[in-house]
């Protein structure tokens, strides 16, 4: 398995709408709207409807098409989980709106925006490897875990067990950088003797992040090469080998 270089994973970010070289400039394939979107506090609540915002990835679902709002949030209903699916990813199924057709995402497209978030991806004020610090996933929210724990049958406990054991996201699992999604962190490198044309080194998840996350947002501390990464979004990480 190739990894992504350096300069790809800084080039190809997916909060640059261009990819820029000494003679063009082109679009960036992994260019998504949410990444420089604002997303504002919700004033209603999210216990049976929440904010999601789906990746481009997500297309490659049949049937997905409407889930792509150029970065804007749907309300999503319903939720109940539906095991992992082929490549390993733990997949969920939803309404949205008000309409009765089910939609089904793997939890590597999903991001989750809870209601009393506010979320400002200004590219003037925030660092690229902080874009998804302020988003839960569907599986660490506590709101739409409760209403997946409910809809499954399980106790709360039975279905964390449950999700907790199909998670690809375990203390040992080695993972790559997402390509688009991963920015790397230059600082502790020389930025004139790092050589970008170098793949990035693949990583060794430690565990949960020890960073304190107020409304039960999932990160993972990472390692990848001699860097520690305290704070991983689950959608940054590409799987290699589960433990």
């Amino acid at each position: 398995m190739s990894f992504p270089l350096w300069s790809e994973l800084i080039d190809y970010f997916c909060a640059q709408e261009s990819v820029r070289t000494p003679a063009t400039s082109t679009p960036n394939p992994f260019y998504e709207e949410m990444a420089n979107r604002r997303y504002n506090y919700s004033p209603a609540s999210d216990r049976a409807a929440f904010r999601l915002v789906f990746l481009k990835e997500v297309l490659q679902q049949k049937g997905n098409n409407t889930l792509r709002r150029n970065g804007r949030f749907i309300w999503c209903k319903n939720l109940r989980y539906e095991g992992r699916n082929n490549d390993g990813w733990r997949q969920i199924s939803f309404t949205v709106d008000n309409g009765q057709k089910r939609f089904t995402a793997s939890e590597n497209n999903i991001l989750c925006v809870p209601s009393k978030v506010f979320v400002n991806n200004n590219r003037y004020f925030r660092q690229k490897e902080k874009t998804f610090s302020s988003f839960s996933s569907v599986f660490g929210y506590k709101n739409s875990f409760n209403m997946m724990a409910k809809n499954s049958g399980c106790s709360k406990k039975e279905f964390e067990k449950i999700v907790t054991s199909d998670s690809p996201f375990k203390p040992g699992t080695l993972v790559a950088p997402r390509l688009g999604y991963f920015y790397p962190q230059m600082s502790g490198h020389d930025h004139t003797t790092t050589d970008t044309t170098q793949q990035h080194p693949c990583g060794i998840i430690l565990g949960p992040s020890f960073i304190d996350n107020y409304i039960g947002q999932e990160f993972y501390r990472v390692r990848f090469g001699s860097t520690t990464y305290e704070r991983v979004h689950p959608i940054q990480m590409e799987i290699i080998n589960e433990v």
